[in-house]
């Protein structure tokens, strides 16, 4: 190569490098304007996080209530103003578990128990509690409320909190069954005084007497005064916790017996018909008991003033005792029926309207639930109700479990779950009469056998499914569907029951439900088989 290509070639690489050293230097330019740039934008960032955090501590530090929030193992990792000044606690000492020592030991177990179960299943945090006033020592009640923030992949990344001081109502609450327990015994003296004048006088008369019929109408009036008075006495003595109950064995066929005899003479134009009276021993509260069948009677009596005809069948059925009383009345609309066991709770009906203070059935649900029993209404507007509830014979529902690998199947007498591996699925029929123990325990079976299957439906048949779980609604909604789907749970096909509270009581679930399942209800188990063949 001569001196002249030697240098052309050196030339042209010297170009080449100015021209790289060009670029360069122009690439640095363009990220130092790029750095400045998202220096500016970081700058603007943490100005507007600033006064974001500025406004949340401003509005959080204001407000009435007390604010917290909690990472995702539970540990709280904030308090607002509120707290501090109410318990008197430095922010060294309630951050942690520290706000532990601010509630009240008798308050304590419940509310951590609650707490670690919201944290297990990632579900909503709603509990009452005392808390200690740090000012003078003393408790007041706090309603307690947090719900989960999750990332896109469904894990729990924090929890937000807060406690709202609801002392005043709680005492209210209790101020206002006071004054119904006091009134209703300072009644029961001057009532029973009157009772007794009455029967004097009707007893000095002859039926024939001008007064004879009047001083029975008037002695009518005071039975059913007497019988206000003493269901405002045991609503009283529930929410005290103060109902007495004395267990014995009994007859049960004989307390029908000796409830339809009253109820008969107290509304002789009625007709009660005993269909049915199994003969059963039963260890319990006859008297009690025997209330909730009067009860029963005389709603049905009540609310079908037209016809006159009521069925009452007693019968043993799976180791209960199951007591249905049919009226051919006006029925109910299945709006009211979840409520009408609630205190105080009466249909609004404008075309008829019926006395009493809606008490009865009230009083009767907490007798039932007392006896680890249930309770539940079949309805329909222009045709009549059927009022039922059912009594353990041995106390309790007996959950028996009869086989089970904890993978691919579980069989018991109340739930069977089998793995179909052909259609990727769980096909779960209940059966039977469900509450809230055995809707609870067959779900975590559910939830078990999903985990290790990996499979992504569940055919959730409730065909052969009677009696009422409403009590498992919200423990479904908000516990056992997040879990569910945090499992791997996507699609989720519902046969109905044909019983109308457990219809009921099945939508209410989802309606509540948390997360993102897709679900349909079915009333044919082909068609819901085929919606989830259908279902990627």
């Amino acid at each position: 190569m001569s001196d002249t290509d030697k240098y052309l070639q050196l030339q042209g690489e010297l170009e080449l490098l100015k021209a790289e050293h060009s670029a360069l230097l122009a690439r640095e330019k363009a990220l130092l304007l790029e750095n400045d740039y998202l220096k500016s934008v970081a700058k603007a960032n943490a100005a507007e996080l600033q006064i974001s955090r500025e406004q949340f501590r401003l509005l959080a530090d204001n407000i009435p209530v007390a604010v917290w929030t909690a990472d995702s193992s539970g540990q709280v990792d904030y308090f607002n103003q509120r707290w501090y000044d109410y318990t008197g606690q430095t922010l060294e000492v309630s951050l942690g578990a520290g706000w532990e020592n601010a509630l009240h030991p008798d308050d304590l177990p419940r509310a951590l128990k609650t707490w670690n179960n919201s944290l297990k299943y990632s579900s909503p945090y709603e509990i009452e509690y005392r808390t200690k006033r740090g000012t003078d020592g003393t408790y007041r009640w706090h309603l307690a409320k947090a719900l989960p923030l999750k990332n896109e992949h469904g894990e729990v990344i924090k929890w937000f909190g807060t406690n709202t001081d609801i002392h005043e109502q709680k005492e209210s609450e209790k101020k206002k069954d006071e004054f119904i327990s006091i009134a209703s015994h300072e009644l029961k003296t001057p009532l029973t005084t009157v009772k007794a004048f009455f029967q004097i006088l009707k007893k000095s008369l002859q039926p024939e007497d001008a007064g004879y019929k009047f001083v029975g109408k008037a002695t009518g009036q005071l039975d059913r005064l007497e019988r206000l008075i003493n269901d405002l006495l045991d609503v009283s003595r529930i929410n005290a916790g103060k109902m007495i109950y004395n267990a014995e064995e009994f007859d049960f066929s004989s307390a029908v017996s000796d409830s339809v005899e009253s109820i008969q003479q107290m509304f002789p134009d009625y007709e009660i018909v005993v269909e049915r009276s199994d003969r059963v021993t039963y260890k319990g509260d006859r008297l009690r008991i025997e209330q909730v069948i009067n009860n029963f009677l005389t709603n049905a009596i009540k609310y079908s003033p037209d016809n006159k005809k009521i069925v009452l069948r007693s019968e043993v059925n799976q180791d209960n005792i199951i007591v249905s009383v049919q009226d051919f009345g006006i029925g109910i609309a299945p709006e009211y029926l979840l409520n009408l066991f609630e205190r105080y709770y009466r249909i609004d009906n404008t075309s008829m309207r019926f006395q009493g203070l809606g008490l009865g059935l009230f009083i009767s649900s907490e007798i039932i639930k007392r006896h680890n029993g249930s309770f539940w209404i079949e309805s329909e507007p222009g045709k009549g109700s059927t009022f039922f509830f059912l009594l353990p014979i041995s106390g309790k529902q007996e959950l028996k479990e009869y086989a089970t690998d904890h993978r691919t199947f579980y069989k018991a007498n109340y739930i069977e779950i089998q793995y179909n591996a052909a259609q990727q699925r769980l096909e779960v029929d209940w059966l039977g009469y469900q509450n809230f123990d055995s809707v609870k325990s067959g779900c975590l079976a559910m939830l078990e056998i999903l985990k290790k299957s990996g499979c992504t439906k569940v055919l959730n048949d409730n065909t052969h499914v009677l009696g009422n779980w409403s009590e498992a609604v919200d423990w479904g909604g908000t516990v056992w569907f997040p879990a569910m789907e945090q499992a791997g749970l996507k699609y989720f096909a519902w046969i109905y029951s044909p019983s109308t509270f457990s219809r009921m009581s099945a939508k209410k679930s989802l309606d509540i439900a948390i997360g993102n399942i897709t679900a349909q209800f079915f009333t044919d188990r082909d068609e819901a088989s085929q919606w989830l063949q259908q279902m990627p």
